[in-house]
């Protein structure tokens, strides 16, 4: 089969389009003859960061028709329409993948679309659920335009809650308002945190979502209010912050990682992400799709995600 491949990390010329072995299901697993591929942050991590093996396929999320069931698998059929995660595979013509990560896509859902429910959408439901989120409340995002960011603004907003993003780029905040963005905070002025509490008289905020992390997750909490949480998503800011637990006694903050890929087996994630499908299809959340590339141009789909001010995933179709 051919995959967008690479061995040496970087930037995205490394990747190239070249032929690999096609992949067998293990027991438990299912082959997916993919249609279309959504670029996900962490996709972009691991070229910059991660060494591969030799025909060793990248990719989180994709989209596609299932080719063959592995041992074990009796939930899902052979021709039915699913959208997958696995921690790679998905950069290729076909992924075998765990059959519990596979969600079968409703009819009337265009098939790119489902690429980016799992990842985005699914992993801004789990990240309100952990937080607890309530209608009324107040809710930061940060990096509100990001593909999980997005998401949390919708859904956030759906929920009856007031929600304040942040990000670098005035314009893509200014599109977020027809998303359910409340108000905007652009983060190259000054510190959000003095932005948010200017924004509320003094006031904190309930919930903070979290997709950068680092120096972004310390100035935040300065925002939240006490007894608030905070749902930490990435960790693009640095992985080994330092937060002062002292703050956090004396706050009651509450801080709670976010990591859907690990949890997708669980029943409640589960739950959140398979109701994503009929309100993605019936309009009750707005996926909205950037750019598109065909595989064989998988680096420069891979640059076009890495630029910022976007609104809307990368996908690769097959």
């Amino acid at each position: 089969m051919k995959a967008a491949i690479y061995s040496e990390p970087g930037g995205p010329d490394v990747l190239h389009y070249g032929d690999v072995r096609d992949p067998v299901p293990a027991a438990g697993e299912v082959l997916v003859r993919v249609e279309a591929i959504s670029i996900e942050g962490g996709d972009l991590v691991n070229r910059r960061l991660t060494r591969q093996g030799e025909n060793e396929v990248v990719g989180y999320a994709a989209a596609g028709t299932i080719a063959a069931l592995g041992e074990g698998v009796d939930r899902l059929s052979v021709g039915e329409r699913v959208a997958t995660f696995a921690w790679k595979g998905s950069h290729a013509e076909l992924t075998a993948v765990p059959a519990a990560h596979c969600f079968k896509v409703p009819d009337g859902l265009d098939i790119a679309l489902a690429s980016t429910i799992i990842v985005g959408p699914g992993t801004a439901a789990y990240a309100l659920h952990l937080g607890a989120l309530e209608a009324g409340q107040t809710v930061l995002v940060l990096g509100a335009s990001g593909g999980v960011g997005l998401a949390a603004v919708q859904l956030a907003a759906k929920a009856g809650a007031r929600v304040i993003g942040t990000g670098t780029k005035p314009e893509s905040l200014e599109k977020l308002k027809g998303f359910g963005l409340s108000d905007a905070i652009v983060t190259a002025d000054k510190p959000a945190s003095e932005q948010v509490r200017a924004l509320l008289d003094g006031e904190g905020v309930d919930l903070i979502i979290d997709n950068i992390g680092g120096d972004a997750l310390i100035d935040a909490l300065k925002a939240l209010k006490d007894g608030g949480k905070a749902v930490l998503i990435g960790v693009f800011g640095g992985s080994s912050t330092m937060i002062d637990a002292g703050q956090l006694l004396k706050h009651r903050h509450t801080v709670i990682g976010c990591l859907l890929g690990a949890a997708m087996r669980d029943p409640e994630p589960r739950k959140l992400v398979e109701a994503l499908f009929p309100m993605a299809r019936d309009g009750g959340i707005r996926l909205p799709i950037d750019a598109t590339f065909p595989l064989s141009q998988a680096n420069a789909a891979h640059r076009r995600a890495e630029e910022r001010g976007r609104i809307g995933r990368v996908i690769m179709t097959v």
